[in-house]
């Protein structure tokens, strides 16, 4: 029979191939249809059986190899269960065959040798006869397809602990051929057909697609009254509930169709490829054959009926059976609606309650029968299996079979898991036993502590009160990430500072100086990286990394893909098979490569990291500058995991470093489950709102701790190595997390915390920057959100979204603005979705001003503009505009009102009004009272000095600053109250174009200010304001805001050099912001500087007589 082995014959365009393959006969009544990926558990010793076959050609595969080592194949007589040479002969046929046909179509003979172990893992899956009724007799069924078989190719292995999960690719049907006498009886003869003729497919597709449709309407709409009836039973006593829940067919359905993830996702691909077919491919026969195993594989068809469908080997009659199949079960569902519709009918119109009574309590002894025989049935099963299981016999003859134990150690822990049902247990145990001796950030009296908590649980029974605790614990250590570290860059060495430095500049707008901190922190990381091979040689490390052989055995089990528990079904794209593989190739490729050099490489990267100290960043300013969405971006250029959590409100300690076992539903704290989350001990972990958190400067420090207190030792960098969760009890090492912390007051925060943050302030956006942002990231992103399939479908010019800015928001980010967008493009999309429907509408994707009325509504009124023009009749004296910086992280002129009048009782008076601060209010009397010092000393030239100063000593002043309803406080109005009592005395008004801000002491100094970039942005948005005056130390600030917006760091030094002198020379910084947004920023030093900018120097000679005879000159 030689001359039928391992042949290839084509004739009329059909490719008929034979090959020997060895053949393997499932116990579960599971039929494999081609074209499907199945995860199918075995036991671990019919698993390891299976693949000693292959053993010559994938024992270099570790799992492999580990699996097969448990047990004698070693011996003559296991011998005999390796496949022959005809097998591996039919092996390379058939992949020969294989790849030519998914290359070229029509194969031509090549010699293609398996490029990989898994590629040699084919096999012939025979059905399980035995296991599969049918309504034919067994003879029969027997006859028909005993010498049915599936040729599969195993894509992945997972090993649980208790079992394995081979992961099975059926590629062809395949028959018997009879007659052959194999070499061993475990290989067959096979019969497979490549490709199919069918006349004029298209008609059959149509056809079936048709019935195919009206069984999936059939199937969605049973589902959802299934679903209905489910939701409505008990809750509407007066609506009739429906009884197709008490239906055993409906139940069985149901169960099939909607209570696994995998059928959904199976039946939703199904769909989505019966509809999407183009008109080429319903010409293609293959088309038509991979949608008839397809629709027999998914939909839930009796188990015979598939295997028929499987030995059916002729195109044509699967066509015709798979019709058949589905207009049974389209009747099936159609009768099941008659009679759930006669059974209502019945039970609530024309039953008795007596007969109602009846049919529910013969229902319930139904179930309970049933029950009971499944039980009883279940006990036979657990007997027979347990027998089966102490038959079984490990190498050397040790003993029964554990699910992870060793014979040669009868003591290590996890020995006795055979006996333990508990799952949850036994993945515990595999972790003590497999995984905590190898995790290098674990010391060894921390392994002690877990392994010593595992084996109270194993001796104590389950209903003890510490069982299901100490379960818990270990299953959330179980659960982290343990030295698992994730980077989009291989190593250190391949980050790629000119990528990330694009990436950065492309997804925010500005924020210089956060991305060069950033940029530094790669190129850090990059250099260490370089230096590690050098570090790494000084060390020794080489020897030390040679005694973990153990690590690079367990890495291997990382090849496999996961799969889920029990029988899963998978549809595959039009390129599995080739992913499959090649992940199965690559993965393989990888452990064999845990070479010394692999081991080398990691130590070095390992090194590097311990080198590097994560920053710890605090970015600070008003809400909406993108604090958040920067966070996000810094773990996207690095390629990190991203955690978010949020402390506002924080009141108690252990939310932050967890809760003791010892409490009721203790739980880690924050940090730990993050890590959890993120599935590394190197994310991103965003502290957000961290000056919300209740203690520490803000002194809520209770019986509940201090939380802020407990963030100290989370953002030492040379603390937080060593990290005690009060839940884990014992150190864990968090040095590789960055920390992002964001606040909007950050001197809220308690000065030792405050300390260990690098703190980056956020400023305000100007409108320029805010133009940018909206044309070039906000627009376009609210476009995709409501619907516009083109971007160019809203057209927003820079005048009118200039308008938006500045009248329809205030505030020092850009979500107002965003939002405001978002109104505006719904207002398009209604306009835009009208002239779809109306071919007479014509659409206008340009935005206009005067649309913006009916968009966005009316403008926030202006209330710079109304107070800054002084109203007719009104005296101009005691007027003084000042700024303000607001708690929104904007700036804005604020008023300072002043009258004056005879008290007639004698002595200086002075009334605030306006929710004025106590800082603001003493910055007031220190002006008042500098003023007075200055005309009892006769410092202002003015001829009527005697009546200033008589009006004075009798004046009562009434200071206001409108918006009453804004709480005001601060020093930096210090100047400007000064000189609105200067200008009420001397009746000497203050030009209203100008605008001033300073602290002001008892001898007339005027001291630096915060937000002068706010509030200098806050004078240009009034459109009155041409001048202001700063303290001349906020000069700095000014060069700092300059080499910012030109970006030329360099400038600095001779900017620097030049501020250095009492009158500087170059005014270029001021230029700058005169030409940007119109104001001309001037310095003042002392009071006098004030006067001087303000009013001249007139008044200002016998301030210059009396300092030069204070100077005697």
């Amino acid at each position: 029979m030689t001359k039928f082995k391992n042949s290839t014959t084509v004739k009329d365009g059909l490719v008929l191939q034979q090959v020997v393959l060895t053949n393997y006969t499932l116990d579960s009544s599971l039929v494999l249809l081609p074209g499907i990926i199945y995860n199918v558990s075995f036991s671990r010793f019919k698993a390891a059986a299976l693949l000693s076959r292959f053993r010559d050609k994938v024992d270099s595969v570790p799992l492999v190899k580990s699996l097969l080592s448990e047990y004698d194949f070693d011996s003559a007589a296991s011998e005999s269960s390796a496949i022959t040479q005809d097998a591996f002969d039919g092996i390379q046929h058939f992949y020969n065959m294989e790849q030519q046909t998914k290359t070229k179509g029509v194969p031509e003979v090549h010699n293609i040798q398996p490029s990989s172990e898994f590629d040699w893992l084919v096999l012939a899956v025979s059905p399980n006869l035995s296991k599969i009724p049918s309504p034919q007799s067994r003879s029969e069924l027997a006859a028909d397809s005993s010498e049915t078989a599936t040729i599969v190719r195993i894509v992945g292995i997972v090993d649980d602990t208790t079992n394995v999960k081979l992961t099975l690719q059926a590629l062809q049907r395949a028959t018997k051929v009879p007659g052959f006498k194999p070499k061993k009886p475990t290989e067959a003869l096979l019969k497979v057909h490549w490709n199919d003729k069918l006349d004029n497919p298209a008609s059959h597709l149509q056809t079936l697609k048709s019935s195919t449709h009206i069984l999936f309407n059939a199937i969605d709409r049973f589902v959802t009254e299934y679903r209905q009836a489910m939701q409505n039973a008990g809750k509407n006593q007066d609506k009739k509930s429906d009884l197709l829940t008490l239906n055993p067919l409906a139940n069985a359905l149901f169960l099939q169709l909607a209570g696994s993830k995998d059928f959904s996702k199976a039946y939703q691909s199904l769909q989505k490829i019966v509809n999407s077919l183009t008109t080429a491919e319903k010409s293609n026969p293959r088309n038509l054959l991979r949608i008839v195993d397809l629709t027999a594989a998914i939909i839930p068809f009796p188990n015979h009926e598939k295997l028929k469908m499987l030995g059916t080997t002729e195109l044509k009659d699967r066509v015709v059976e798979i019709n058949v199949m589905i207009s049974k079960m389209s009747e099936v569902f159609g009768a099941l609606k008659e009679n759930n519709k006669m059974v209502n009918h019945w039970f609530y119109n024309e039953a008795s309650n007596i007969q109602r009574a009846n049919m529910v309590a013969n229902q319930l002894k139904s179930i309970r029968v049933v029950l009971e025989g499944l039980t009883q049935k279940g006990n036979n099963n657990n007997a027979n299996n347990n027998a089966n299981q102490r038959a079984l016999v490990r190498k050397n003859g040790a003993g029964p079979i554990s699910s992870r134990g060793s014979a040669s150690n009868p003591e290590s822990v996890g020995d006795d898991d055979e006996g333990d049902d508990d799952d949850d247990i036994r993945a515990i145990a595999n972790f003590i036993k497999n995984r905590l001796p190898e995790i290098t950030s674990l010391s060894e009296d921390s392994k002690r502590l877990i392994t010593k908590d595992f084996k109270r649980i194993k001796s104590s029974p389950p209903g003890n009160a510490d069982f299901h605790v100490i379960r818990n614990y270990l299953e959330i250590v179980m659960d982290m990430p343990w030295d698992k570290f994730v980077s989009k860059f291989k190593s250190n060495k391949d980050i790629n500072i000119v990528e990330a430095k694009r990436q950065l500049d492309e997804d925010h707008y500005g924020l210089d100086h956060v991305k060069k901190r950033l940029t530094q922190y790669l190129v850090v990381l990059k250099l260490l990286g370089i230096n590690a091979d050098k570090e790494y040689e000084r060390l020794g490390i080489k020897e030390a990394q040679r005694e973990k052989e153990l690590q690079a055995q367990r890495e291997n089990r990382k090849f496999t893909r996961e799969s889920n528990n029990g029988e899963a079904i998978i549809i595959p794209n039009s390129d599995e098979t080739r992913r499959s593989k090649e992940q199965a190739d690559s993965r393989i490729k990888k452990s064999k490569d845990m070479t010394s050099a692999k081991k080398e490489r990691d130590a070095k990267e390992l090194l590097a990291s311990k080198n590097n100290r994560s920053p710890i960043i605090m970015l600070a300013g008003p809400p909406g500058v993108g604090k958040t969405s920067l966070a996000k971006l810094i773990a996207g250029t690095l390629g990190r995991k991203f955690q978010r959590v949020s402390l506002g409100g924080v009141r108690d300690e252990s939310e932050i470093r967890g809760h003791r076992r010892t409490y009721v539903g203790a739980m880690p704290g924050t940090i730990v489950q993050a890590l959890r989350k993120a599935k590394s001990m190197n994310p991103v972990i965003l502290l957000d709102e961290i000056d919300k958190v209740v203690g520490g400067a803000s002194g809520g420090a209770k019986f509940s701790g201090d939380p802020a207190a407990a963030l100290l030792e989370v953002l030492d960098p040379e603390q937080n190595n060593n990290f005690m969760d009060h839940y884990l009890g014992f150190p864990i090492d968090l040095s590789q997390v960055i920390f992002i912390c964001t606040a909007n007051e950050p001197y809220n925060l308690s000065r030792p915390l405050l300390d260990r943050l690098e703190m980056i302030d956020i400023g305000a956006y100007d409108y320029s920057e805010k133009l940018v942002i909206g044309q070039k990231y906000l627009l376009s992103r609210q476009t995709k959100r409501n619907g516009f399939p083109d971007e160019n479908l809203v057209s927003i010019d820079d005048d009118v979204m200039k308008k938006i800015i500045l009248d329809y928001t205030r505030e020092a980010g850009v979500r107002n603005l965003e939002r405001q967008l978002g109104t505006v493009c719904r207002y398009k999309a209604v306009e835009f979705a009208d002239s779809l429907n109306d071919s007479k509408l014509q659409y206008n994707p340009r935005v206009e001003e005067y649309d913006l009325s009916k968009y966005l509504g009316m403008p926030i009124p202006n209330l710079n503009n109304e107070i800054v023009e002084v109203p007719l009749q009104l005296a101009k004296y005691g007027v003084v505009n000042g700024l303000s910086y607001n708690t929104d992280g904007s700036g804005s002129v604020l008023i300072f009102e002043s009258i004056g009048f005879n008290n007639e009782k004698g002595g200086t008076s002075l009334n605030m009004t306006g929710r004025l601060g106590e800082v603001l209010m003493e910055s007031a009397k220190i002006g008042m009272t500098f003023i007075k010092n200055t005309l009892y000393k006769g410092l202002w030239n003015i001829d009527n000095a005697k009546e200033v100063l008589e009006k004075l000593n009798n004046l009562e002043i009434h200071m206001h600053v409108p918006s009453g309803a804004v709480q005001k406080d601060g020093p930096s109005a210090g100047i400007t109250m000064a000189l609105s009592f200067l200008s009420l005395l001397l009746e000497k008004p203050v030009p209203l174009n100008i605008a001033m801000t300073g602290e002001i002491t008892l001898r007339g100094l005027v001291l630096p200010i915060g937000g002068l970039k706010e509030k200098m942005l806050g004078a240009h948005l009034t459109g009155q304001i041409q001048k202001i005056i700063v303290p001349r130390e906020n000069r700095r600030d000014i060069l700092e805001e300059y080499v910012q917006k030109i970006n030329d760091p360099l400038k600095m030094n001779e900017l620097l050099r030049d501020n250095q002198e009492v009158n500087f020379k170059n005014s270029t910084p001021e230029d700058y912001f005169y030409d940007k947004y119109g104001v001309r920023v001037v310095y003042a030093k002392e009071f006098w500087d004030v006067i001087k900018h303000v009013w001249g120097e007139e008044l200002l000679v016998k301030v210059e007589e009396a300092r030069m005879a204070e100077y005697h000159l």
